[in-house]
């Protein structure tokens, strides 16, 4: 990519791990009394985090890719085994993560609503589809709010038809959130005129 002074910057990834939650720390303490006898098993169970394995099935991101007709069988293989070492990061069907959470503030209380757009039956059924397939695996859930946007579905030869939401006039009451970063050449200054003392 382009950086400063119109030279070539490459960025490289070298490393691919999938996040692994950390099991919590809980101190139990149970008495041997006849009180607790009575009391339920819920109460007793230890929290351990709860692992969602994700589908992986390399026949089908193979199919759904087209490989076979852009990629050796050596090449398929190659990217077969580097997918079966990060399956986790790579599977067939998308999720949700909860590791990142997005806040916004807008600039108005008054809602921001939308009129949906015109779409033909075959588009309103391949919305249908796609909406109960995002159902499906908890990516989005029902709800009833008074902020709305239109869904439109975008469709180009090659590939599958994708949905979106036009988020255009929410995203223009958008308050814009500013985190200036200090200069560089003020912070180098400043370190270099400053006296280091050391301690014996």
């Amino acid at each position: 990519m382009e950086g400063k002074n119109d030279k070539i910057q490459i960025y490289h990834v070298n490393l691919l791990k999938p996040y692994q939650q950390r099991l919590e720390r809980v101190n139990l303490f149970v008495n041997g009394g006849k009180e607790n006898q009575e009391c339920e098993m819920d109460e007793l169970a230890i929290p351990y985090s709860v692992s969602d394995p994700k589908i992986y099935d390399f026949d089908r991101i193979k199919a759904d890719s087209k490989l076979e007709g852009s990629l050796s069988l050596t090449e398929i293989e190659s990217i077969k085994q580097v997918l079966g070492r990060h399956q986790k990061i790579f599977p067939n069907d998308p999720f949700k993560t909860h590791l990142v959470e997005h806040d916004f503030e807008v600039i108005s209380n008054k809602p921001i609503r939308s009129k949906p757009y015109r779409t033909s039956q075959r588009q309103n059924e391949i919305l249908k589809s796609e909406i109960k397939r995002m159902l499906d695996l908890n990516i989005i859930e029902i709800g009833q709010y008074d902020y709305a946007s239109p869904m439109i579905l975008v469709e180009s030869p090659s590939k599958d038809p994708r949905p979106f939401i036009d988020y255009r006039l929410l995203n223009a009451n958008v308050r814009t959130q500013l985190f200036p970063l200090p200069k560089i050449e003020e912070r180098v200054e400043k370190v270099s005129a400053s006296i280091v003392e050391a301690k014996p």
